[in-house]
């Protein structure tokens, strides 16, 4: 709740710090001066000059998500030009019954300020449709599709497992107890719940509609409602095969917990050390960093010295018998460091790589998040967790006076940054068309594209030395 209050006070400061917005008779002002008109309709928002001229519409879009809150976008077309585009921003908080005023605030003092004091501002129109195209409608049901796809997939493993609930939380698998969903009431309209073993292990918590399990320093999540619950509803009539308690012990379950040994039968004490062995070699082995020494800058210039934790991908997928599978998630976007605080404490502290921070190993490898353009598989990345940060942390392979070849650790993909840009560019698009386009947009020169191997290091340096004796 402090965080919701702390949230609404931000917004409002935003809102009050910036020009004094009104909307009379259609008449959009600013410090009570005429900018521009606007004209909605059954949430399409329709941008004109102050001489009525249509220039751009914005229509407000949602759709409901299966786990409460909804996915907020907005399709954008220029009317001069009939181009169009899907895109969303950092503002996702609207009331219905002040949409317009909402939407007119959005867009002159968030994310995208296309409505100014000037009027409406071509540049930001022409940001909005350059960036790279999207049906997030199309996007929105295919994401629904691999969501109930995956609770399917719970259900069935739970069912083929033979495991049954009674109203206490308890679960059986022949008629044998082998663990317990606890519930622990909260001030809030949803209570937390934790998913014990028999030993009292605890295998995973489900709070405010996300279930997190654990598993040697790995966390994987998923989001869904709680439903009919007996632990709540002494008479609830969906005990045995409840749906809530299902879901909780179906992601257990994907994720390779055991639940005291006794939903697979087979894996002995031996097994299961071994299988913890080849997790902990996979780790070792993979891109991800677990508590590596070294220190970060943050956005503000500060350092901080401590030891680094970030996942680039989900390292135990290919361990036999692990079940463990990556689900829509982001990858490489949270990096967290251990530091002593002044009290000599221990805190782990979360940087995202939407702030621009850099940090480095003490072994001399350093990493910089930032946001690039060109690269669709970050953006399935994020639509997948309906995500809008396009940010990621990338490992510097190269730094030439601000020139930075760049990889993205999970995948070796490479990216360029050149210091006339803010964004990073994608090279490892499979389509050189595509590709030729993306570049010629990007390094805004005349370089040739067929002359530079962009698929590898020495190719990039050579476009590099290039780039800084041609292009001033």
């Amino acid at each position: 709740m402090k965080k919701l209050l702390f949230g609404l006070f931000m917004l409002g400061a935003i809102y009050t710090s910036a020009q004094e917005i009104d909307i009379k008779k259609g008449k959009i002002l600013f410090d009570k001066k005429e900018i521009a008109l606007v004209d909605g309709k059954k949430r399409v928002y329709t941008f004109s000059d102050l001489q009525n001229k249509p220039l751009v519409s914005v229509e407000y879009k949602t759709e409901p998500l299966p786990y409460g809150g909804n996915k907020v976008w907005f399709k954008f077309i220029d009317l001069t030009t009939n181009q169009s585009n899907d895109f969303e921003t950092d503002m996702t908080n609207f009331s219905l019954f002040n949409l317009e005023k909402d939407i007119v605030k959005t867009f002159s003092n968030g994310q995208y300020k296309l409505i100014t004091s000037n009027g409406i501002d071509q540049a930001v129109v022409q940001e909005i449709l350059q960036k790279e195209k999207r049906d997030i409608q199309a996007e929105y049901l295919n994401y629904m599709a691999e969501y109930q796809k995956t609770l399917d997939e719970l259900t069935e493993l739970v069912k083929s497992n033979g495991i049954y609930f009674d109203n206490k939380g308890i679960i059986y698998q022949n008629d044998i107890k082998i663990g317990q969903i606890l519930i622990h009431p909260t001030t809030f309209s949803v209570d937390d719940y934790t998913l014990v073993e028999n030993n009292n292990y605890k295998v995973g918590e489900w709070k405010g509609n996300a279930l997190e399990v654990s598993d040697l320093k790995d966390v994987y999540r998923i989001n869904f409602k709680e439903f009919e619950n007996p632990l709540k509803d002494k008479n609830s009539r969906d005990v045995k095969n409840n749906k809530f308690f299902t879901l909780i012990v179906g992601f257990a379950l994907k994720n390779g917990f055991t639940l005291n040994t006794q939903l697979q039968t087979k894996t002995t004490n031996e097994e299961r050390i071994d299988l913890q062995n080849k997790i902990i070699e996979a780790k070792t082995n993979s891109s991800n960093l677990y508590d590596v020494p070294g220190y970060l800058i943050d956005e503000k210039g500060n350092k901080v010295v401590g030891k680094l934790s970030i996942n680039f991908e989900n390292a135990t997928s290919q361990v036999d018998k692990s079940n463990v599978e990556s689900l829509p998630e982001n990858y490489g976007k949270s990096v967290f460091v251990k530091a002593f605080n002044e009290k000599g404490k221990e805190k782990s502290t979360r940087y995202k790589s939407n702030t621009g921070a850099k940090f480095c190993t003490d072994s001399g490898e350093c990493y910089i998040g930032l946001k690039t353009i060109g690269n669709a598989f970050n953006a399935v990345g994020n639509i997948m967790s309906l995500s809008a940060d396009f940010s990621y942390f990338y490992k510097i392979l190269s730094d030439n006076k601000g020139y930075l070849i760049l990889e993205d650790p999970g995948s070796n993909r490479l990216y360029l940054k050149i210091p006339q840009q803010e964004k990073a560019l994608y090279l490892g698009n499979s389509n050189d068309d595509k590709l030729e386009k993306n570049f010629n947009e990007y390094i805004k020169c005349n370089l040739n594209f067929a002359d530079f191997d962009l698929k590898t290091v020495d190719g990039l340096k050579t476009l590099i030395e290039k780039h800084q004796t041609t292009c001033k």
